[in-house]
């Protein structure tokens, strides 16, 4: 492999986890590889293509990715083709002449491809050993760029190419993404080969300037000569964008479904080839663009999504020089993508699926926390992260709080406690809550209990997560441990900062000692929205208005049933934020606690 790999390719040795792939395609097993963007994932199935007899098929979503990775195997002397709605009849039939004369080692198709009986009778004959699904997330319906003419296909080439071993690839699949795609492709876990998604070169931030352009003109204009990529929402923003730009004097190209095919592509090749440093762009521009030295990406608006966010930033540094990747947003993002959502003829659980991915997408616009340790920890919960020290948020001048002695408490709650503890547990041990989760494992009984009392939930919670986003302690399967540098903040060796969390109470006010009850409840109702607000990093009017507060206080309701009649209470709300609420009715009738 390592030969091929020389010859054709140039390279002495593989990158992370590309030999580990390939020997399990070469072992004739289906094979799932998610790797970042920019680390060689084309090779995974290009070298092994190499090494087996026949053609290999590859399943492309895109015509411009097709194109760029046929010829550059055709540049390296390596036959591959594609075929796709831009080839003429002429072409395409003297093309399935060449493939039947086994005259090529790659074809590259778009699923549609395969609603030809005719394609279907010749792929029959060919010997076809492998089958590889580029974009593989394309083929989840929890995916971010799901396309269901993707999907269709793989029970056709089940039976087409029943000995076919298949391999898909990805750079931004989450864990219910892999997991789909595993059904689907038939991969047995131990054949799924990961690394985590931080590239350490790419420095991340948020900016919320209500002054986008001139922000994006200024940025510009301090860095001559270095290219970089605009991200826009809209067609019309592009135009807005790139026209004031041009305006002040820098040249750059757009790119848009709105252009005709001549003039994008020519647009495209200005970018690549240098010509033009900068373009302005919809998220239509940038897949399979093979171009190192992108110094910056600018997103003028908020993306729908994580997996979107992480794969467009990804076209930037892929030189492994540092790069810049600015994220820009304002509230009518939000609005324009809920508009989408709601307006979307999809199922009402799709809805919902996308309606969490964009609630994802806004906490990573407002997080306290590291941010790329908040995207690796979006794609894989379980991986241990430490702080990048190069975001923003790393960065940022108003971390002033020294939570030092709360992390003290924390980090030593997790070492001394047999019985690994999960974030609830830890919360409540210690504010010294006498619950059925604490008691049924005598946890009362640690020395720990009670030592926040005075803490609210959403604060011991803020420092938890500061602790875990930044690698003092690490959290798999929803449970805490201590790692090596955790003895750091025990022994006070290390200070921590954070941005202000903590509003102090120094009153206790039981329930029976209230003048007005329903009252009272509100202010609970409200700390529970805090709670969550704080949690998911959320406005607390996006969680719930305090008119349908009040709606709760005054009607009490005691299930999902009672609080979907309710104004404001959707199905994504009732699913996710409905359950916190009704356990706080429900202390509330018991009259168990007291309020801060």
């Amino acid at each position: 492999m390592r030969n091929i790999l020389k010859q054709y390719f140039g390279f002495d040795k593989f990158r992370p986890k590309q030999e580990e792939i390939i020997n399990s395609v070469m072992a004739g097993k289906n094979t799932l590889g998610i790797l970042p963007t920019g680390s060689g994932k084309s090779l995974c199935f290009q070298v092994p293509g190499l090494k087996y007899p026949g053609l290999t098929l590859v399943i492309s979503p895109l015509i411009s990715l097709m194109r760029d990775q046929v010829e550059a195997l055709n540049s390296q002397g390596i036959p591959a083709a594609y075929l796709n709605s831009t080839l003429k009849k002429k072409e395409i039939d003297s093309l399935m002449v060449d493939l039947e004369a086994g005259h090529y080692q790659f074809l590259y198709v778009a699923p549609e491809r395969f609603n030809s009986e005719e394609f279907n009778a010749l792929i029959r004959r060919l010997d076809v050993p492998l089958i590889a699904f580029d974009e593989a997330h394309c083929i989840s319906k929890w995916g971010h760029d799901f396309r269901p003419s993707y999907q269709s296909i793989i029970p056709i080439l089940k039976k087409l190419l029943p000995d076919a071993v298949t391999i898909g690839l990805t750079a931004t699949a989450t864990l219910e993404v892999q997991e789909n795609i595993q059904e689907l492709l038939g991969i047995e876990t131990e054949n799924v080969f990961t690394t985590s998604v931080a590239r350490e070169n790419l420095h991340l931030s948020v900016n919320r300037t209500y002054q986008r352009e001139q922000f994006i003109l200024s940025y510009i204009q301090k860095r001559s000569d270095v290219s970089g990529i605009i991200y826009a929402a809209t067609r019309a923003e592009v135009e807005k964008i790139s026209l004031f730009l041009k305006d002040n004097g820098v040249d750059n190209v757009i790119y848009h479904g709105g252009l005709g095919k001549g003039e994008r592509n020519g647009n495209q090749q200005q970018f690549v080839s240098g010509e033009k440093d900068i373009a302005v762009a919809t998220n239509a521009f940038g897949m399979g663009i093979d171009k190192p030295d992108i110094r910056f990406i600018i997103h003028h608006n908020l993306p729908g999504d994580i997996e979107s966010y992480y794969q467009e930033i990804g076209r930037a540094g892929r030189d492994g020089a540092v790069s810049e990747c600015i994220l820009l947003s304002s509230p009518r993002d939000v609005n324009l993508h809920q508009f989408f959502i709601d307006r979307s003829s999809s199922s009402d659980q799709y809805k919902d699926h996308m309606r969490a991915k964009l609630d994802r997408m806004i906490q990573y616009s407002r997080t306290s926390k590291c941010l790329s340790s908040f995207i690796t920890k979006y794609f894989d919960p379980d991986e241990y992260v430490e702080e990048c020290l190069t975001c923003s948020n790393c960065k940022n001048p108003e971390r002033v709080y020294d939570m030092t002695s709360e992390a003290a408490v924390i980090v030593e709650l997790v070492e001394v406690c047999e019985l690994p503890l999960t974030r609830e547990q830890i919360i409540q041990v210690l504010r010294g809550e006498q619950s059925e989760n604490i008691t049924s494992h005598s946890l009362e009984e640690l020395e720990s209990f009670g030592r926040m009392e005075n803490y609210l939930t959403g604060e011991i919670s803020h420092v938890l997560e500061e602790l875990i986003f930044r690698g003092w302690l690490h959290i798999e399967e929803e449970l805490l441990y201590t790692v090596p540098r955790s003895e750091a903040v025990l022994s006070g060796e290390a200070v921590l900062k954070t941005v202000p969390f903590r509003k102090h109470f120094n009153e206790k006010v039981d329930v029976s000692t209230a003048s007005s009850p329903n009252e009272l409840f509100f202010r609970k109702l409200t700390e529970t929205r805090k709670a969550l607000a704080e949690k998911y990093e959320v406005h607390e009017e996006d969680i719930f208005t305090d008119a349908t507060l009040r709606e709760f206080a005054k009607k009490m309701p005691g299930s999902k049933q009672d609080m979907v009649t309710i104004q404001g209470v959707g199905s994504y709300k009732l699913k996710h934020y409905c359950p916190h609420f009704l356990e706080t009715i429900r202390s509330h009738k018991e009259g168990v606690f007291v309020t801060e």
